[in-house]
């Protein structure tokens, strides 16, 4: 009953969409894509330092969004895409 008083009331959180990024692929072109999607405020950002997809790494650029796979050519076209998969499959 005490500790009632002192617990703190846990503010209920919006759910985010995540997409992942590799560190090694960041440097080969996905950095772009990162800046722009940083910045939205429906997507939880992380950045790891492997995500041991490295045949998908070596071909081009790609995220992983709420943990399916999504490719592009180029960092334009992998905002488009992590777009779609968003639409597609919403976490929320």
């Amino acid at each position: 009953m005490v500790f009632s008083i002192f617990k703190k009331k846990k503010e209920p959180q919006q759910l985010k969409n995540r997409v992942e990024f590799c560190i090694t692929n960041l440097s080969l072109g996905s950095a772009d894509a990162y800046d722009v999607l940083v910045e939205r405020s429906d997507i939880e950002i992380e950045e790891s330092g492997c995500t041991s997809h490295c045949e998908i790494c070596e071909q081009g650029i790609f995220a992983i969004v709420n943990g399916e796979i999504v490719t592009a050519d180029d960092a334009e076209s992998l905002v488009q895409a992590v777009d779609e998969e968003i639409k597609q499959n919403p976490l929320y």
